[in-house]
């Protein structure tokens, strides 16, 4: 079997993770998989590209950069296919698997891929498509995350907001979602397969395009982590203080990180020590420590493991994989709800709970936070996270899922 990951990034953002994990799990199987990413950070080789093997970076910095820029205007890609492809695809012997995942955010023409699909099915019967959805962009005109909006139940009329994922200048969602909703349709009838990690996406999925069209098969924790997992002893006691985690890419923004929320655990003064992880951090006190944004996930992990908890406040996320690392590590999560979270801990018998259970949460060590989200002992919570995030279990239904195409 031949496998094609596709991800706009290598190695950044959770999709990129999940797609990139499948990627070398196949390889260690010996599988023939390849992964074919975008662009890295302002469109130029990701700074990871030569870390892993069989990668091909796909999209011309030109390309990428215009998209960017017209995005703002058109609400769509308006450039990028993956016509040089086409031979490596058809010339390629035996059964063939495009698997694509994040395939927005600046590099690619919805339409372009769509028809590149036509073209290699009439020319190559034994290809077949599986697509990951990581997001909401499926369902939507142009946002990949709703941020509590149901307006696409209704056919996306007027945006609340403009500066939603990925932002615009103008608003053309209500104009764009039913030429896009039929180019997903298309993909069904070529025979494309759906999946989901979690429950709520494949929920909005199959409501706009029929019942059993979207499946879902949860993200695990990838081979890096599992080797520092390996290797890393758990920390029971943390120090003479709560140590709280704050974890997102960009700490500014509302809808990955409650601002409100961080400033109050902050104005609890020397009950509790913050530490944030990301870049822009807009958190400061005595009780603050910003460690900036970590590309080394040892050195993030192992930063986690000395603290009592990662705080979650995130509206935006389908099935975050910084929840399924830190609980791998025996670290409590102290989320407040939103499906993703909910549907994440429920997998190791965790709960999500309100603001003002934060606050009385954040200022107890680790064994207790452990006992009050999952009604057990701190060492029975480590072993049940460890088994229910395991990336080996995520992989094996892939496969199951690519044999049975």
């Amino acid at each position: 079997m031949n496998i094609l990951q596709f991800n706009v990034r290598l190695a950044e953002g959770g999709a990129a993770g999940v797609a990139l994990d499948l990627h070398q799990r196949a390889l260690q199987q010996g599988m023939a998989s390849r992964f074919v990413y975008g662009y890295g950070k302002g469109g130029k080789k990701s700074v990871s590209h030569d870390d892993y093997p069989n990668v091909i970076k796909h999209t011309s910095r030109v390309t990428s950069m215009a998209n960017l820029a017209l995005f703002r205007l058109f609400n769509r890609d308006v450039f990028g296919n993956l016509n040089n492809l086409y031979r490596t695809v058809t010339r390629t012997a035996g059964p063939v698997v495009l698997h694509f995942h994040v395939l927005h955010s600046y590099w690619l023409n919805l339409e372009e891929v769509v028809d590149f699909c036509h073209k290699l099915k009439e020319h190559k019967r034994d290809v077949s498509f599986v697509w990951t959805l990581h997001d909401h962009w499926s369902v939507t005109g142009r946002c990949a995350f709703l941020d509590g909006c149901d307006a696409w139940k209704s056919g996306c009329g007027k945006c609340p907001t403009l500066t939603n994922y990925p932002p615009v200048k103008i608003d053309r969602a209500s104009q764009l979602v039913s030429g896009k909703r039929q180019l997903f349709r298309e993909m069904i009838a070529l025979g494309c397969q759906f999946i989901s990690p979690s429950q709520h996406v494949a929920d909005a999925f199959n409501r706009l395009y029929g019942e059993g069209h979207c499946k879902i098969i949860n993200n695990g924790i990838d081979v890096a982590t599992e080797a520092i997992l390996a290797e890393l002893q758990p920390m029971s006691v943390t120090g003479s203080k709560p140590k709280i985690a704050v974890v997102a890419h960009d700490l500014r923004y509302d809808g990955k990180t409650n601002q409100q929320l961080v400033r109050d655990i902050i104005a609890l003064g020397d009950a509790v020590e913050v530490h944030t992880f990301g870049k822009f951090s807009p958190f400061d006190g005595s009780n603050v420590i910003n460690h900036g944004f970590l590309t080394n996930k040892r050195q993030l992990m192992s930063e986690l493991n000395q603290l009592d908890a990662l705080l979650f406040s995130s509206r935006v996320d389908n099935y975050p994989l910084i929840l399924c690392e830190a609980l791998s590590i025996g670290v409590p999560v102290i989320a407040t709800p939103s499906e993703a979270a909910q549907e994440v801990l429920a997998k190791s018998g965790g709960r999500t709970v309100s603001a003002e259970e934060v606050l009385q949460l954040v200022q107890l060590p680790k064994a207790h936070i452990a006992e009050a989200i999952f009604g057990t002992t701190l060492d029975d919570f480590r072993a049940r996270s460890r088994q229910a995030y395991s990336g080996q279990q995520m992989l094996e239904e892939y496969v199951s899922f690519y044999q049975n195409l």
